[in-house]
């Protein structure tokens, strides 16, 4: 894989305004004196604890430690390898890559040998149903169920044919082997040993995850034919519960306005993105999964479950739903009318007709009351029918995580099923008393990193400030730490900044080789604004204690040993200097007596 410079790193650090670029993400985010604050996006907190510096081009949150520069970011939010970061960063500040070549790593070659596979497939079957005879019936199929010619090309969607293998002899001229295409879910093995397409008599839907990449297909059978859907098999690209399809063809839209509507299947995707609903995507033929959840909390915070208004759409939504609840998510649903698909709600009555069926989606609580009511009031339900009922929907209360919200579902249950809000509040707390099933985080939190000493503090501060100080053995060495993490930050420090002066040019640079704790400490101190004055006097001062500390410490044993003589004698010159530190330090070290 080819290895960018680090100059041209450094150009796309200064290049790239990352309080821009963080906004674009958490909307939210606010001036908190020199530095912008908001909720973290990698862990579910109420209090803002997550930290954005403009000055040194950092982020760091105080609560689960994440933190790094704008390549980091971008790599934890959208989930990105770092050439794939870099690349995407250096298209928005306008950076021509600069690359050093080195060999890939097998994994990597494996990786991108992989789609291109997936993407020579996804060229190829679009071919087929764009220009080829045998796939006029899959055009007219497309056309019927209301598809523009513009729709199907955006989509890229395709076309396998049934009968003599397709793909297998046109990716063999490219130089695709069977094996390859095995391992990419676009062929597989018969018991003889020969291999056959994957996919065949089926219109396909090329599924892409959030970098644009091709890494599976949804494939429908023309005619007769079981299954309906066919989805690629697990792949090392693709996991059906890990993809929405039509996610990354609305991203920029649900990137803007933080919010998507999720829908059932592949045409309710297409017939909405087609209307102007460009925020509709859908799970794969699967209820909606943890891994879903992680993908939409990044990038939306308001989520509509559009499904079909059968029990079994139903369940799904709430299923789903109350994943996202407890995530933080404002989650709403709604159903379509008449027991139509979106799809055919679009064709028959216009884009009018789905914006009024989202306008009126309702908050879980109410779904979730209305559902368990059955069309029946509330208030003339036996005792143990609306017993029944307010546990079904408590189940739903309880995973919200905003209180206010909390308070006003049971108001507006308590009304409902004319009871009292106390005997709902009281249920819902015995309720939560119970074991929960525990929440698969993003990632797990690091232990929250233990605090630098002051002193080693103070003195990375002033490196900071003025980092020419990094450079003097005299005025600092690694030697002058006790803490292996200062040391660390200390050396990269010393390595990045090189004979720099005055103002602070690539902080973000060179303390981009850290790892771990050590990066961790790094950004934490990256992002604390205290004024520190004078940087040359504040460190003299600091490292002149605490190496006279340190010499005090090597030496007091030795003058405690001496008999009054040799403190007279040939240990005069060690018994002064012992006691001018001990003069000197007098005040400043705990504990120390006269």
């Amino acid at each position: 894989m080819a290895r960018i410079a680090d100059s041209t790193l450094e150009d796309i650090r200064q290049k790239v305004d990352i309080v821009e670029l963080v906004r674009e993400y958490l909307p939210g985010l606010k001036r908190a004196g020199r530095s912008w604050k908001a909720c973290c996006p990698f862990h579910q907190e109420k209090t803002p604890s997550f930290m954005v510096n403009p000055e040194r081009q950092i982020f760091h949150c105080f609560g689960c430690q994440a933190g790094g520069d704008v390549f980091s970011f971008v790599m934890k939010m959208e989930n990105l390898e770092f050439m794939e970061a870099v690349e995407k960063l250096a298209a928005r500040a306008g950076v021509q890559l600069v690359q050093d070549v080195r060999e890939e790593r097998p994994e990597q070659k494996e990786r991108r040998r992989l789609l291109e596979a997936t993407l020579f497939a996804r060229e190829h079957y679009h071919a087929i149903l764009m220009t080829q005879d045998d796939a006029a019936g899959a055009r007219r199929y497309l056309a019927g169920r209301g598809l523009k010619a513009e729709t199907v090309k955006a989509f890229k969607l395709g076309y396998a044919p049934r009968g003599a293998a397709s793909l297998l002899p046109a990716a063999a001229k490219k130089g695709f082997e069977p094996a390859l295409l095995v391992k990419a879910g676009l062929a597989a093995r018969r018991e003889d040993g020969s291999f056959r397409d994957y996919f065949w008599g089926r219109i396909l839907y090329p599924i892409q995850n959030t970098r644009s990449e091709t890494v599976g297909f949804g494939g429908r059978v023309l005619g007769e034919g079981e299954p309906k859907y066919l989805n690629s098999p697990e792949t090392p690209l693709f996991s059906k519960g890990r993809v929405l399809y039509g996610f990354f063809e609305g991203l920029a839209g649900i990137r803007k306005d933080r919010r998507l509507v999720l829908m059932e299947g592949y045409m309710d995707v297409l017939a909405g993105h087609q209307a102007g609903f460009t925020h509709a995507c859908a799970p794969l033929g699967t209820a909606v999964t943890e891994d879903h959840c992680l993908l939409i909390k990044r990038f939306a915070e308001e989520v509509v479950f559009l499904f079909d208004p059968d029990a079994a759409g139903a369940s799904a939504a709430l299923r789903g739903a109350e994943m996202l609840l407890e995530r933080g998510t404002a989650v709403k649903a709604a159903t379509v009318p008449e027991g139509l698909d979106p799809d055919e709600l679009l064709q028959k009555s216009g884009p009018h007709a789905l914006e009024k069926c989202l306008k009126a989606a309702v908050d879980m609580a109410d779904f979730r009351t209305t559902l368990a009511l059955k069309g029946r009031s509330g208030a003339f339900l036996e005792p143990e029918e609306k017993s029944r009922v307010a546990a079904e929907v408590l189940t739903t209360i309880r995973r919200c995580q905003d209180e206010v919200l909390k308070r006003e579902w049971l108001r507006r249950l308590a009304e409902r099923l004319s009871i009292g809000e106390e005997s709902l509040m009281l249920e819902l707390r015995k309720s939560d008393e119970k074991p929960r099933r525990a929440l698969r985080a993003p990632a797990s939190l690091p232990a929250k990193a233990r605090p630098l000493p002051a002193s080693e503090r103070d003195m990375l501060l002033c490196v900071l400030k003025k980092p020419a100080l990094s450079q003097s053995d005299d005025l600092l060495s690694e030697s002058d730490f006790a803490d292996p993490r200062s040391r660390a930050v200390f050396a990269a420090m010393r390595k990045g900044f090189g004979g720099a002066s005055g103002a602070v040019p690539s902080v973000a640079a060179a303390l981009s080789p850290l790892e771990g704790e050590d990066q961790r400490v790094a950004t934490a101190l990256l992002c604390d604004e205290r004024d520190i004055g004078e940087p040359d006097a504040h460190l003299s001062a600091v490292v002149g204690r605490l190496r006279k500390e340190r010499r005090f410490r090597e030496i007091e044993p030795l003058v405690l040993q001496m008999r009054p003589a040799e403190a007279q004698g040939e240990g005069s010159g060690l018994y002064q200097e012992y006691q001018t530190l001990l003069s000197d330090l007098k005040g400043t070290r705990k504990g120390e007596q006269e």
